[in-house]
């Protein structure tokens, strides 16, 4: 019989180190924090704007605010449903319903605010990369421009091509 030598055994005990780990996770996800759920990130962040808050998360629903990611995907990017979010407000403090309906239009119109800056804060971040862009061009030669221009527009999925 031969006996392993000691980078097998260092190597097989890394594997069920990992291996430990790995399975640990998953019962930890699977057991503790999927059974937070909602508690747990209205808990967390769950102010106007962030997790937890108008328009996140989508719970699916008429009036969920289900966007991009479609039900439990980030539905919206500003947290929970606003609905979602006056709902769970409303069993924390009992809302009556003209409360229920004015802390709801806050919420929307905050949403709007935020979708705005957003997009004004992604054309100037747009505006400010082709100025960066535009400066390491005028440093390389017009072929290397070139080449640059069409990597930048590979990576980015945007670009001017070969200005």
């Amino acid at each position: 019989m031969i006996t392993p030598t000691p980078r097998v055994w260092i190597a097989t005990f890394v594997g069920l180190v990992f291996t430990i780990g790995l399975l640990t996770g998953i019962v930890v996800e699977r057991t503790w924090l999927r059974r937070a759920g909602s508690s747990f990130q209205g808990r967390f962040g769950g102010g106007p704007g962030g997790p937890g808050s108008p328009g996140g998360p989508s719970r699916g629903g008429p009036g969920s605010g289900q966007g991009r990611g479609g039900p439990g995907r980030g539905g919206s990017m500003f947290g929970a449903p606003s609905q979602q979010y006056v709902d769970d407000l409303s069993r924390e403090v009992t809302l009556t319903d003209a409360q229920r309906a004015e802390v709801l239009t806050l919420l929307q119109a905050q949403e709007t605010r935020l979708r705005t800056m957003q997009d004004d804060a992604r054309k100037v971040f747009i505006q400010e990369q082709e100025g960066l862009h535009d400066k390491i061009a005028a440093v390389l030669s017009p072929a290397q421009a070139e080449t640059f221009r069409k990597w930048v527009t590979t990576r980015t999925g945007r670009g001017r091509g070969g200005r």
